[in-house]
This record gives C-alpha cells, structure tokens and sequence, in this order.
C-alpha cells in the first residue's frame, strides 16, 4: 500500500489536484512516477489514489480542528 511518504511533496499536490478534478493534465514525470507507485493507469487514477487522498485530507482537517481545542 502506498503512503504520502512515499511521494514528494509535488507528487503530492498533483495528485489531490487530479482527484478533486482541478487538473486536466500532469508533468509526464508526475504522471510516470503516480503510474510507478500503482495510483495511475491507463483508465485514470486507480481507487487507492482516490481513498489515500480522501484519508489524508480527511486527517488533515481532523488534526486542525482539534488543535482548535
């Protein structure tokens, strides 16, 4: 299973801007490095990339709002 660690930061962002349909079009090499960690295909991305950033995001927002307490 693939983690955000496992990604640049840049990867990273290209890949949450692909899944909330903010980006028609990647670098090549962004697109063979997602394609190398199996969160790309040649049917778009795969559902790990789609539940990995949805997990991520959704720990993100969790973390800030109890830093708020």
């Amino acid at each position: 299973m693939v983690a955000r660690r496992d990604m640049t930061s840049d990867e990273w962002k290209w890949l949450v801007r692909l899944c909330q349909h903010e980006a028609d079009s990647v670098p090549q090499a962004i697109e063979a490095r997602l394609v190398e960690l199996g969160l790309s295909g040649p049917n778009g991305l795969s559902n790990e990339a789609r539940d990995l950033v949805r997990h991520e995001l959704l720990s993100e927002r969790r973390n800030r709002l109890q830093g708020l307490h």
